[in-house]
């Protein structure tokens, strides 16, 4: 099969995916005097740029909301004697975080030995669902009895020794691959590609190749990264060939994967995925058939009608005019 092979509207066998909730991600990020700036800006820097691409895109899966966090709360003072301001960790506020990163810098060895930080730290990772330290943040990981092996057992396909090695050798590196690969994890392959572009200074030039296996570390994970990547980009036309690149395989072992996995094809996938986005566009604007069908990929108005009618036994018009007057019925069920 060559590289080009398009990824079309073929026949499918009835699932009909939904597209989740946009969600708000709570990220804390623990400072102490004597922190890395680079490092805890960078982490901050790479989330608010993915929130800024989501905004800008029909699609949105998640918003990260970044909060700074310290055993007191109050003003910390960095490395280089910057002082930010910080929540207390532990605080009402925080019943638990998404993800929670340790900053690394001088003070690290520091901090280790503050029981109170400790202590909260401690009571913190088990609350979170995930937990990294970034460059020497992991003495303080260490001093809360939190091993390497913990990190991986919170969510393995974050963080692992082949990422881990790989950060680039400036301070920060270490940053940008984790925050990546969480952005890669919550937002997918092609958001975190687009971030990455934004550190072309830094940014290792195997960052894009990095980015193919981050997170995926199962047969399943790479067939579910491939399925909402392909639900991300349905609006445009895509190949075999790009969804294989999201997940590092070849077209061949791609499509036996994702058939087994999925249960469909990645065609019968991506034409579910565009009737998906075909009916929230028929039900909440009043945008002329042709140009829904251009939005969603299929090219103009008489195709979409076309597939529209073989799938769901009505034509997109008179689901329009059925979700106008208040009709409630889905038209999945109609399916054959």
């Amino acid at each position: 099969m060559s590289h080009a092979t398009s990824l079309g509207d073929a026949g499918d066998n009835g699932i009909f995916h939904r597209f989740k909730e946009r969600a708000v991600k709570l990220i804390g990020i623990l400072l102490y005097d004597g922190f890395s700036l680079l490092e805890a800006g960078t982490l901050a820097e790479v989330l608010h740029i993915a929130n800024e691409i989501q905004s800008r895109s029909l699609r949105r899966n998640a918003t990260y909301s970044v909060r700074l966090v310290s055993a007191c709360g109050g003003m910390i003072a960095c490395s280089s004697s910057v002082c930010v301001w910080t929540e207390r960790l532990g605080g009402q506020r925080f019943q638990g975080f998404d993800a929670l990163y340790i900053a690394g810098g001088p003070g690290a060895k520091r901090a280790a030995a503050d029981e109170v930080l400790i202590g909260l730290l401690t009571i913190a990772c088990s609350q979170t669902g995930v937990v990294n330290p970034l460059g020497n943040g992991d003495l303080l990981l260490a001093a809360a009895g939190i091993s390497r092996r913990d990190w991986a057992s919170v969510d393995p396909g974050i963080w692992s020794p082949e990422t881990s090695n790989v950060a680039a050798s400036t301070e920060g590196g270490d940053a940008l691959i984790n925050s990546l690969a969480l952005v890669k994890r919550d937002l997918g392959y092609d958001i975190a590609t687009a971030v990455a572009d934004h550190f072309t200074v830094s940014k290792d030039q195997n960052l894009t190749t990095m980015l193919s296996t981050m997170g995926t570390n199962t047969q399943a994970e790479k067939a579910q990264e491939s399925a909402r990547w392909l639900e991300r980009n349905c609006g445009r036309p895509v190949s075999i060939g790009d969804a294989a690149r999201t997940v590092a395989m070849s077209e061949r072992n791609f499509l036996r994967l994702f058939k087994r996995e999925m249960g469909v094809t990645p065609s019968q996938y991506l034409l579910r995925a565009r009737l998906d986005l075909s009916c929230e566009l028929l039900a909440r604007s009043d945008l002329p058939i042709d140009k829904i069908a251009r939005r969603v990929g299929l090219t103009n108005g008489e195709r979409l009608s076309k597939v529209f009618r073989r799938q769901f036994s009505m034509s997109a018009t008179e689901y329009r005019c059925q979700k106008k007057s208040g009709a409630t019925a889905d038209p999945v069920e109609m399916s054959a």
